[in-house]
């Protein structure tokens, strides 16, 4: 009993001693040269150049793989175009830098069609060259000094529009504009057919989100589509449809 206790205490101790060697590992690799970063990727860029990202990142020539990636990733976070990024290593001497982008929902009307994100932030994206299937929303271009919309209906429209787009992104790519009714809803302007459009409440949740595109797939199912003028939303318990008179 007691040969095995003396065991049982020497392995713990040789975990312990091999756990505290791990830990320190990257602080003493980081004075390893074979280590030195000699290549950074980027991965998951859209609307940035990968050269944008990595000037960003700033990572010096004298950098090491082990090292400490919290300032890179604060530097790159400052871009309005990221959303999000993780940092990689590949041995011997690569970093990755994996970037989630964030995501435009629409575009404003300014001198020319900028796209925002759904916290009203104007976003660095020219659409003449990443071309933007997205709405056009009926709000002023003016920012406040930190890039944001200060049009006060923002974050309502932009936020459903969002939510459209998470939720439901084949009806997100159905609307042309979008902006607010004479009662405060949200009005949206669809493709198909030209000049029909939606009505929703500004705090529209995912289940009446599927209810109004449902009523919309069986609207096309009984090949009335066509014919549809408006598709009211904004009531608790039901979807009205209004179509325009068959033509004789």
């Amino acid at each position: 009993m007691r040969r095995r206790l003396l065991l049982f205490t020497a392995l713990a101790l040789a975990g312990g001693i091999l756990a505290a060697g791990l830990s320190q590992a990257p602080a003493l690799l980081r004075h390893v040269a074979v280590f030195r970063v000699r290549r950074v990727e980027v991965e998951g860029v859209r609307f940035m150049e990968p050269r944008e990202v990595m000037d960003a990142a700033a990572i010096g020539a004298d950098a090491n793989i082990f090292d400490d990636p919290a300032p890179w990733k604060a530097r790159l976070l400052r871009l309005p175009l990221i959303a999000s990024v993780e940092v990689h290593r590949r041995l011997p001497g690569t970093v990755v830098l994996v970037v989630t982008e964030t995501q435009p929902v629409a575009l404003v009307r300014g001198h020319t069609l900028e796209p925002v994100d759904a916290r009203g932030r104007v976003l660095p994206i020219d659409p003449a060259r990443r071309p933007l299937d997205l709405p056009v929303i009926d709000l002023a271009a003016d920012t406040t000094a930190d890039g944001r919309l200060r049009d006060p209906a923002a974050p309502a429209l932009l936020g459903t529009l969002e939510r459209i787009r998470r939720f439901e992104p084949t009806f997100a790519r159905q609307i042309s504009e979008a902006g607010l009714d004479h009662d405060g809803s949200i009005r949206l302007w669809l493709r198909h057919p030209e000049g029909a459009v939606a009505l929703v409440p500004r705090d529209m949740d995912a289940l009446k989100l599927r209810e109004l595109v449902s009523t919309l797939s069986d609207v096309d199912a009984r090949q009335e589509l066509s014919r549809l003028r408006r598709i009211d939303g904004r009531f608790r318990d039901q979807v009205v449809v209004s179509l325009n008179p068959q033509a004789s």
